[in-house]
């Protein structure tokens, strides 16, 4: 008799009571029982809705980057004064919007007038002595005539032997001297004419600082800064100093987006870009990569210290370096100012009416499962989908372009509405 016998024959001994204990026993039994094959029949059945899901749909993939830059106007000229001297008036201030030509301030103009009316009286003496030199040289030339007459009347009667030797020797020597006399005169004609043009360039050198005295506007356009007041001193002695700056038209603005190093191969011209500001930041805006510049920006560490810099660039970089990526965008209502701050979305890649799953369902993997899709291949991943009664389907895919939140999916076992794996909710999958 067996061990479990003879421990049914000791429960029959005890009577009525004793099937009392008896089925209370095998209840605690089965329940032990099923309490250790409950996790064991888990590993064959997931129940349904133990997985976060999502559909296989089709729809636009994108792959985006991010960068910051300032908002900038289409045209921006700084208006300087080439004359030195006191502001005498302010005719334009701030967000005024001016034409080309139209007169912005005026410097102080009485000490170049008086300039002008010097450099007028300069040329007037210089003239005048012209035209003295020109009387000297037409009274040398008449001398020398009649010097040279003389001679010549005396050289024939001396043959004749009515005139003495040395009267002819004189009158030849006189005219001799009324040549040399002619020639001074010439020299000093031409100085004086010189005089004359070197005064004339000074009068209009005059004149042309007295127009400067006038600041014109260059372009069309709005002012966005004025950085003088009535009665302040210019000098503008070494370096032009900056009196407004215009900007041109701002219904069209620029943004100088920075990329980063690691990024800027995926942009190029053309491209679409969104962006923010924090002014608006419930509005998207809308431009296009215009431009990407071929100058990098370094860090400002190494932009302060060249030297430095130049010194271990064999070594290594010292710092984050970033090209400039320019954004064209419209500017409606003129709200985008100059400077502000732009976060930049530019779109490097797009893909449109394509099967895409999210990137999360590329990452999953169940409980125990290694990474198969490293088998793969390049360009291939594993797609985990849920069916009807909850169980994983494993799908291998090869994948396109892989976008911010989804990938693209170019072949595979794989239909649009097939519910693919996020996450396991009770944490039975990676």
């Amino acid at each position: 008799m067996t061990i479990w016998e003879k421990y049914l024959a000791s429960l029959a001994r005890l009577g009525r009571g004793g099937k009392r204990a008896v089925w209370a026993a095998a209840l605690l039994v089965a329940l032990f029982v099923l309490a250790l094959a409950w996790p064991i029949w888990g590993t064959f059945k997931t129940p349904p809705g133990a997985y976060e899901t999502r559909p296989v749909g089709l729809g636009v993939v994108e792959r985006s980057i991010s960068a910051t830059g300032a908002v900038k106007a289409l045209v921006t000229v700084d208006v300087g004064s080439r004359v030195s001297g006191a502001i005498a008036e302010v005719k334009v201030t701030f967000n005024d919007e001016v034409k080309q030509g139209q007169l912005l301030a005026v410097i102080d103009r009485a000490p170049f007038e008086a300039k002008v009316s010097a450099a007028s009286a300069s040329l007037a003496q210089a003239r005048a002595a012209v035209s003295l030199q020109e009387a000297t040289l037409a009274k040398s030339q008449s001398q020398f005539s009649q010097h040279e007459r003389d001679a010549k009347r005396l050289r024939g009667m001396a043959r004749g032997q009515a005139a003495s030797e040395m009267s002819t020797e004189q009158a030849e020597t006189q005219a001799s001297v009324s040549r040399d006399e002619i020639a001074i005169a010439q020299a000093q004609l031409a100085s004086a004419k010189a005089v004359v043009a070197q005064r004339e360039a000074d009068l209009r050198q005059a004149k042309i600082d007295l127009d400067y005295t006038q600041i014109l506007s260059p372009i069309d356009g709005v002012v966005i800064d004025r950085k003088i007041q009535p009665g302040q001193t210019v000098a503008a002695t070494y370096q032009t100093p900056i009196l407004f700056q215009i900007a041109r038209d701002l219904s069209q603005i620029l943004i100088y987006a920075q990329v980063d190093e690691a990024d800027i191969g995926a942009v190029h011209s053309g491209a679409p870009a969104q962006f923010t500001v924090d002014a608006y930041p419930e509005e998207t805006f809308e431009g296009v990569v215009k431009q990407v510049r071929l100058a990098a920006t370094r860090s400002a560490a190494e932009a302060a210290n060249p030297a430095a810099a130049a010194a271990t660039a064999a070594a290594q970089i010292t710092g984050p370096i970033t090209y400039t990526a320019v954004v064209t965008a419209q500017n409606p209502g003129k709200r985008l100012l100059p400077d502000m701050t732009a976060t930049v979305r530019i779109v490097s890649g797009r893909r449109d009416n394509v099967r895409a799953a999210p990137n999360e369902a590329l990452k999953f993997r169940p409980s125990g499962e290694t990474d198969g899709d490293k088998r793969e291949g390049p360009g291939s991943g594993v797609l985990w989908v849920v069916d009807a009664s909850g169980k994983l389907q494993r799908r291998s895919v090869r994948l396109g372009l892989k976008g911010d939140s989804s990938t693209e999916i170019l072949d595979g076992e794989i239909k649009p509405g097939d519910l693919v794996a996020l996450r396991a909710k009770g944490g039975s999958g990676k």
